[in-house]
């Protein structure tokens, strides 16, 4: 299984080279990638996966150890049985994508929307985390306001 991570500030070179090692490490396996589109939003990464033929109740969708799996298969569903066909360029069987959420993701607001062999999910970033300053107290002040 191949693993991408999901890093807003990779350059285009950057996400072509992930892109060629996930294609060549899925061409060694039976397992096959769906392609995908990642866009960064302003409150949100959407990530989109064409998964044309697939029924949603053969894709899985989990997040495990800040990771978002994506599996699933897309069964043979032709009219015609398999050995009397010519040429096929469809693909079907078990396929599967992981993505490292960035740490700005909130993975229990994750939603997911298929429709027409298209499987979008929203990963909802979190709010900046504000900066707030911590005032130093004065031990010899507290060890006074303690005895009293």
């Amino acid at each position: 299984m191949y693993h991408f991570e999901l890093k807003p500030n990779r350059t285009h070179n950057q996400w072509e080279k992930e892109f060629e090692k996930l294609f060549d490490v899925f061409s060694k396996e039976d397992l096959y990638a769906p392609v995908c589109e990642i866009q960064d939003e302003e409150k949100s990464y959407l990530i989109s996966l064409d998964i044309p033929g697939a029924r949603k109740e053969d894709i899985n969708i989990e997040v495990k150890d800040n990771h978002l799996h994506i599996s699933g298969e897309r069964k043979y569903t032709g009219k015609t049985d398999k050995d009397y066909v010519l040429r096929s360029e469809r693909r079907y069987g078990k396929f599967s994508r992981v993505f490292s959420l960035p740490k700005n993701v909130n993975p229990d607001a994750i939603e997911a929307r298929f429709e027409n062999g298209v499987l979008d999910l929203t990963l909802p970033k979190e709010a900046k985390s504000q900066t707030r300053k911590i005032a130093i107290s004065d031990w010899s002040k507290a060890e006074t306001d303690l005895k009293s």
